[in-house]
């Protein structure tokens, strides 16, 4: 059974985003559910992109003093 590579490629303020999806010949979703996972690809790398760092928005860790207080 052949495999269809769908290329994703689409131009985002944060750069191209670039992927594939891949699926058995006769497996093949329709093309309304094919363009959603595109986009839900996309969408999820940007919000990779533009996550804050952990130590943006963790609070500081307050260490114990080395006097055991």
């Amino acid at each position: 059974m052949e495999r269809i590579q769908i290329i994703i490629e689409k131009e985002t303020q944060y750069g191209v985003y670039r992927d594939a999806l891949y699926f058995l010949e006769d497996q093949m979703p329709l093309d309304e559910e094919i363009e959603r996972m595109k986009q839900e690809r996309v969408d999820n790398w940007i919000a990779v992109v533009t996550a804050p760092f952990l130590e943006d928005v963790l609070p500081p860790v307050e260490e114990a003093s080395q006097d055991g207080e």
